[in-house]
């Protein structure tokens, strides 16, 4: 089933479409890429630097998400609005990075390609759909 935010008829269309629910299992994926993409675009070719950058913001990605108010964490310590800021904040500094480095070629283009799509992600999750279960009571809207 897909978890997506209604849109009430009458009302404009809401960009917005992304529940915290799917945001999270999209910042798995994108940790999962930001781990493993550098090795299979051979990044330490162009820049050690640009190679261990992506992999260690993988590893920040997860320990954050992991510690986020979502349903895809295991404790509920950072506010999820606070996570999109952290997000969206790597999503331009990624598109920074290859400026201020003297990245090239694939280098410039994987974190452009990261740091657009970060960003867009962001852009396209909705904070106030968070609903949080509670198993045998019911729903809460936080």
């Amino acid at each position: 089933m897909l978890d997506v935010v209604p849109i009430k008829e009458g009302s404009r269309m809401n960009i917005r479409f992304l529940t915290p629910t799917i945001h999270g299992f999209l910042d798995y994926i994108a940790a999962f890429v930001l781990l493993i993409a550098p090795t299979i675009l051979k990044l330490e070719q162009v820049s050690a630097f640009a190679y261990w950058l992506s992999v260690i913001v993988g590893g920040l990605l997860i320990l954050y998400s992991l510690f986020t108010d979502y349903e895809a964490s295991i404790v509920k310590a950072i506010p999820f609005k606070v996570h999109l800021a952290f997000d969206f904040s790597a999503g331009i500094v990624f598109v920074i990075w290859p400026l201020l480095f003297g990245f090239s070629g694939i280098a410039t283009l994987y974190y452009l390609v990261m740091g657009i799509g970060i960003m867009l992600v962001v852009a396209v999750t909705d904070p106030e759909s968070h609903v949080t279960h509670h198993h045998g009571h019911g729903h809460g809207v936080t």
